[in-house]
């Protein structure tokens, strides 16, 4: 095998046909972005004349003859193995030190450990890769550790993932009893899944602003996800899940006046005398249907007589690649959580990931604290209702190639 320089070309030639766990960071699209903001560099990995692996760096000046460098989450290796893996960061290393690195930063887009929905870890689960801690320290890498909680710096180490190869039904099978009956009922309303343009991304922003402080994380500045869906807005959904509420009133009354159908033609068969038994036991049921159908009308207008009758209820950002669709950010309004919004667009974007063709459904970052404690378990409940597994990610690693300077760099607020 031998490491050495690739064209762009090349690099986006080799993503085009990449099925592995790829990030987003490493997305051909990011690297026309940052390739446009910091000093790039392509690495590419070869077993003979077969590109086998990309690395993409970015850098960025430091003392002016020094640079600091990130890999982002990569490198990208086809038939992964820890063997390739470091072939290819040692050989990184001497490439980086050979342009004046001061440092390097990897944060991995590799599985160290499986865990089930509660987050147990799967002892036995052969993506286990738990070398890769210790691989990364032989070559003289500082683990930041094993994190549990949000640091805007680096990467969650969690991420909630469903297999969407396989039939609706067994996909909604899967979920807890809650999930799958919020999700079906979202079925019975006529709510609408709008995609938003380009000049509607501020309605998205403020959506996700608001949840985001309700919710207590820590802020994602609103220019950054801003220019995240600039720059991937070719591998983006950007949606709003809408519903009207005259129409929800008007289906609503034409089901009930079917109950009240089915209610009248068996009591003028059980006055006749021909009304069987499975009729006089079925009148119950509909009557309990036109109970639940007068609750809901009377909702709907409490609804309307409130909010009006166009009704935002929440929205979500979708990114996906080869492998996986990509649920980013997402917010919604808490005081119209009957309409389940975030649970219809979240069946209909799994939907859409089997209509692209990706196997997977990725609901992203988790702080991997899973008690009731944790900042994030609203988010946690609502993930864990799809009974995901959870794919723990080793963390960032750091390499310092010139501790004095690094010191002098750092004293002086370069870093």
């Amino acid at each position: 095998m031998e490491v050495k320089p690739i064209t762009e070309a090349a690099f986006k030639q080799f993503e085009e046909n990449y099925t592995g766990h790829m990030h987003y960071f490493h997305d051909e699209l990011f690297y026309d972005y940052i390739s446009n903001v910091n000093e790039t560099h392509l690495l590419g990995l070869f077993d003979g004349d077969d590109l086998i692996g990309v690395s993409m760096l970015s850098a960025t000046s430091v003392l002016k003859k020094f640079r600091l460098f990130t890999s982002h989450t990569g490198p990208l290796i086809q038939d992964f193995s820890n063997e390739r893996l470091k072939f290819f960061l040692e050989e990184i290393d001497q490439y980086a030190k050979s342009h004046g690195a001061l440092q390097m930063i990897h944060s991995p887009y590799t599985v160290y450990q499986m865990r089930d929905e509660d987050g147990n870890v799967a002892e036995d689960d052969p993506q286990n890769n738990r070398e890769l801690i210790s691989l990364y320290e032989d070559l003289g890498y500082k683990h930041h550790g094993f994190t549990t909680e949000l640091i805007t710096e680096e990467l969650l180490r969690f991420q909630a993932v469903i297999d969407v190869d396989k039939p609706l039904d067994d996909i909604l099978k899967q979920m807890d009893t809650t999930t799958r009956y919020n999700t079906r009922q979202t079925e019975t309303m006529p709510l609408q899944l709008k995609l938003l343009d380009e000049d509607e991304y501020d309605k998205f922003i403020q959506i996700y602003k608001e949840t985001e402080e309700r919710i207590g994380f820590d802020p994602v500045p609103a220019e950054k996800i801003k220019n995240l869906l600039n720059t991937l807005k070719d591998r983006m959904f950007l949606v709003l899940t809408h519903v009207n509420v005259d129409d929800y009133l008007k289906q609503l009354e034409d089901e009930r006046d079917i109950e009240l159908d089915h209610i009248a033609e068996i009591e003028e068969k059980a006055a006749n005398g021909t009304a069987t038994k499975r009729e006089k036991k079925r009148v119950n049921e509909h009557k309990e249907q036109l109970a639940s159908k007068d609750k809901r009308i009377k909702k709907m207008e409490e609804f309307k007589a409130e909010f009006g009758t166009e009704l935002d209820l929440s929205a979500g950002m979708y990114y996906y690649n080869n492998h996986e669709m990509v649920y980013l950010f997402s917010g919604s309004y808490p005081e119209l959580s009957f309409f389940k919004g975030t649970n219809f667009a979240t069946w209909e974007m799994i939907k859409k990931a089997q209509e692209i063709g990706v196997k997977r459904f990725n609901f992203f970052g988790l702080t991997g604290d899973f008690t009731e404690n944790a900042q994030d378990y609203g988010v946690y409940r609502f993930k864990r209702g799809f009974t995901p597994y959870i794919e723990e990610l080793p963390g960032t690693f750091d390499k310092v190639f010139n501790k004095p300077v690094y010191a002098i760099a750092k004293k002086l607020g370069k870093i």
